[in-house]
């Protein structure tokens, strides 16, 4: 395979890049386009992800081939780090979600639906055995009021996918939740 380089490309790679150079070049154009598009307008994210980037574009500035723009480059490496910031950033799945609330006493809902007889730790109960995404959507969503493109965004999943959860946890609840009311009905 034949490469063609342009005079600028072949002079960078002989004499090396300065950093300074690449981030006065590039600095304004990404932090516009890239940071900013990822920080949903908040600026001082925006400096962070900068940051954090240009990081990233100090550290690999040699790895850079000449081949294709230098601008491209940059683009790429910063759009790379942000997206991996953004996820440490999510939160941390591993933890488990408490359920329990001192306000409510384990009282039994008198809901039709229910049969009146189904109490709160039932349902806190069906709530835990979920798999652990599906007890996620349930919690972020019905507890702390996140609408899906705001748990996708801390997961770094979809929307959609985030639905989908949803929709499957309900249903493994109707399930569990049905399952004792016709338990509680025969007895």
């Amino acid at each position: 395979m034949k490469v063609i380089l342009s005079e600028k490309q072949y002079k960078l790679i002989l004499e090396g890049i300065a950093f300074n150079d690449v981030y006065n070049q590039t600095y304004p154009k990404m932090f516009k386009i890239i940071c900013m598009k990822y920080a949903k307008g908040d600026e001082d994210l925006a400096k962070d992800y900068c940051q954090i980037g240009y990081l990233h574009v100090s550290k690999n500035l040699d790895k850079f081939s000449g081949s294709g723009s230098l601008e491209g480059w940059v683009r790429r490496v910063l759009t790379n780090s942000i997206i991996n910031e953004i996820r440490k950033r999510k939160i941390d799945t591993t933890s488990e979600f408490d359920f329990e609330r001192t306000d409510i006493e384990d009282t039994k809902y008198s809901e039709e639906w229910m049969g009146g007889s189904i109490t709160t730790n039932d349902i806190i109960n069906a709530i835990d055995a979920l798999p652990e995404t599906y007890r996620r959507v349930v919690f972020l969503h019905y507890f702390e009021g996140k609408n899906f493109e705001e748990i996708g965004t801390m997961v770094g999943t979809p929307a959609a996918t985030q639905r989908a959860y949803l929709f499957r946890a309900k249903k493994i609840l109707k399930e569990k939740l049905g399952n004792l009311i016709d338990k509680y009905l025969k007895s």
